[in-house]
């Protein structure tokens, strides 16, 4: 203290004392909210990874349980073609019959829009006038095949086996025959030219 030998002033001392626990105070406030703040995130951080989480377990869930349900209906739909062949006028759209034995059924007029016949054997089967737009035929055996008066708009019939198909007044445009085989017993639409459409002929 100035001059020498002045007594402190104990209320300056305790003023100075009170700043000081202010700040102190001030600092561990700051210190708590920042570190609450920071709890928080990681809170919710951990909230949206637990949502995420569960989201895609439950994703993972639905696809089983659809490939589930799917796999059921083929068996279904072959078990059905094995003992019930005749399916005229019958209503498979959009349906998922790859791979399936159908050659002795009868799909008079049925509908078969959209329906996935990949690889599916359809040799020597009555399809007549059958509705088969936009289906995917793709490998699928349709070897001896009656398909007279179908529809087979936009149809993909890519790698298929057309040999002695009948296709007389079928419909086929925007058919995709790309690497499809035929041969000399194969019926064509009149005016159709398989080759120009990517056909491929057995006795080339």
């Amino acid at each position: 203290m100035w001059p020498p030998g002045t007594p402190a002033d104990s209320s300056n001392q305790l003023g100075a004392a009170l700043l000081g626990a202010t700040i102190v105070a001030l600092a561990l406030l700051v210190f708590e909210y920042l570190l609450s703040t920071q709890m928080r995130e990681i809170d919710n951080n951990n909230s949206l990874a637990a949502r995420k989480r569960d989201l895609q377990r439950e994703e993972a869930e639905e696809v089983l349980e659809r490939q589930r349900r799917e796999r059921i209906d083929k068996w279904v739909l072959q078990f059905m073609a094995s003992f019930q062949q005749d399916l005229r006028r019958i209503d498979l759209s959009g349906r998922d019959m790859s791979g399936l034995y159908l050659g002795a059924c009868n799909f008079l007029r049925a509908n078969l829009k959209g329906t996935n016949l990949s690889g599916a054997n359809l040799s020597g089967a009555y399809l007549a006038w059958a509705y088969l737009s936009e289906a995917t035929l793709k490998g699928a055996d349709l070897g001896d095949a009656d398909l007279a008066g179908a529809g087979l708009e936009g149809a993909d019939l890519s790698g298929a086996n057309l040999c002695g198909t009948n296709l007389t007044r079928a419909d086929l445009s925007g058919v995709k025959l790309a690497a499809a085989r035929y041969d000399r017993r194969t019926v064509w639409p009149e005016g159709f030219q398989p080759h120009d459409n990517g056909a491929v002929s057995l006795q080339e």
